[in-house]
């Protein structure tokens, strides 16, 4: 399955762009995070051209994830005729309805988009199931990470987190996994909200290294440290 970026930086690295990544298969496009840079790249690279459906999936409500998903969702309905398809998490009531509200917020109304659960998610040859898994982040809102279920394997992606749980059930339940996509930084402090790289690598078999993909990178000094400690740096389309 191919997981492409839109961009791979943290909310204060925005040279790089919001971290934000999609698959589009004919005209179905499924788009994980909508931070504040990312309805513009989705445009400016052609993206949305002939896209008749979108699903989005949103991993939690800081900005730099969701800044620009009204947006996203007004011109889904308005130029391109049909409504926003928001993926929520099974079993989370209270997340649907703060992300409705959000979206309200936005100016967009109930008419514009529409809610399916990650479990009615159908129709991508890419894997066969899209899972939301709570994960830890911001103690003071929801976060989740996302677990593809793949023909070759399983693709995990953290979006962010500061632990390394969710990671090591997906290798126990996925022993041969196709990709992991992972935040993490090189800052490391006392109440980091963020994973290191140093614990990233502690969690990873050496063997998997190179198929986990560094993402919401905080400064180039972090992408320059992953590589030499043999992990890949996600590529982000060409502008």
């Amino acid at each position: 399955m191919e997981l492409r970026f839109l961009g791979r930086g943290a909310a204060f690295f925005p040279s790089e762009g919001n971290t934000a990544a999609y698959i589009r298969e004919g005209n179905r496009l499924l788009l994980l995070d909508c931070g504040e840079t990312v309805f513009a790249r989705l445009l400016n690279r052609g993206v949305l051209a002939g896209v008749r459906e979108v699903y989005a999936a949103i991993s939690h409500l800081h900005g730099d994830h969701c800044g620009s998903l009204g947006s996203l969702a007004l011109y889904c309905f308005f130029q391109l005729g049909f409504p926003m398809t928001v993926i929520m998490p099974d079993g989370q009531d209270a997340y649907a309805a703060d992300l409705g509200r959000l979206l309200t917020l936005f100016g967009v109304r109930d008419a514009y988009y529409r809610q399916i659960p990650a479990g009615e998610v159908k129709g991508f040859s890419a894997f066969t199931r899209f899972s939301y898994v709570p994960t830890v982040h911001d103690p003071a809102m929801t976060c989740f990470s996302f677990v593809f279920d793949t023909p070759r394997g399983g693709v995990f992606y953290s979006a962010d987190t500061c632990r390394t749980d969710e990671l090591a059930a997906f290798l126990s339940s996925h022993p041969q996994p196709e990709a992991l996509y992972v935040e993490a930084t090189d800052a490391d402090y006392p109440g980091n909200i963020h994973l290191t790289l140093d614990r990233l690598a502690a969690a990873v078999p050496r063997a998997w290294m190179e198929r986990t993909y560094v993402m919401h990178l905080n400064g180039p000094q972090c992408a320059q440290k992953a590589r030499e400690m043999g992990f890949s740096i996600v590529p982000v389309d060409a502008k």
